[in-house]
């Protein structure tokens, strides 16, 4: 049986490819646990300090959860599912290194949804995505509700929610939810070269950006700048913040260990 994720490495960097192309890689419960899977082997090698997260083909990132499924689905079923998703979204948000999803085509419901866990979303001028969900009689069940509000406020957020219209790349980047669109055929190679430069920064630093960025943004201002400074304070005990200013006086690359 083909493997519903493939993962590869190239460098310091993890690629996690959902494949089921012909499913328009619609996210089952046995791809939501190799994801799963995929994602843990990355938190456990310190090595990897970059994810790339894309579909495979050129059609779509993932046209969201495999309504298939859903048919024989009680509440209390959808309830478990609908918990273990969002334990690994936030696994993907909290997991401390740069994730990056490679938008190839459409992102809807759940597959919009892992798209808003990543850190950065770079997409192909192809792309739509959006929460078609209430058109079902249903609403996003893997954070989605949450995490849009997040990325784009409010007002902009229950629009789409409520309305279940699928947005353009352009209008995805004019409100925040794109950080680049690029032409399709140069997605991969884009996002790779950005892969590569964040995975010559400092791990540690990015960890503890990323832990404050995230915490601090889900708590009152006070309590975010207090996680600010401490990481401050944790980065000027660690061996790659010496190096990265011996290597600036230097005029030379920076070698981090993490450390």
């Amino acid at each position: 049986m083909e493997s519903l994720i493939v993962f590869t490495v190239d460098g310091n960097v993890a690629n996690i490819t959902i494949n089921r192309p012909t499913a328009m890689n619609a996210l089952s419960e046995a791809t939501l646990g190799e994801l799963d899977e995929a994602f843990y082997s990355v938190a456990s090698q310190d090595d990897l300090r970059v994810v790339v997260v894309t579909g495979s083909g050129m059609k779509a990132f993932s046209a969201g959860a495999d309504l298939n499924e859903f048919e024989l689905k009680s509440s209390a079923g959808m309830m478990l599912l609908s918990e273990r998703a969002q334990a690994l979204y936030q696994r993907i948000q909290a997991i401390g290194k740069p994730v990056i999803a490679a938008v190839n085509g459409l992102a809807l419901g759940a597959g919009f949804e892992l798209a808003l866990a990543a850190s950065l979303r770079i997409m192909a001028d192809t792309a739509k995505v959006g929460f078609p969900e209430i058109t079902l009689g249903a609403i996003p069940g893997y954070g989605g509700t949450q995490r849009l509000a997040h990325a784009v406020g409010q007002g902009r957020a229950i629009e789409m929610l409520l309305t279940g219209e699928l947005i353009t790349v352009q209008r995805a980047f004019d409100i925040g939810l794109a950080n680049e669109v690029v032409p399709m055929e140069e997605l991969m190679s884009r996002t790779s070269a950005l892969a590569r430069r964040l995975a010559g920064f400092s791990p540690l630093a990015m960890r503890i950006l990323l832990q404050v960025f995230y915490l601090g943004n889900d708590s009152p201002l006070g309590t975010g700048l207090a996680l600010e400074r401490m990481g401050v304070a944790t980065l000027f005990a660690s061996e790659d913040l010496r190096e990265g200013i011996a290597a600036f006086k230097d005029k030379r690359s920076p070698s981090f260990c993490g450390r």
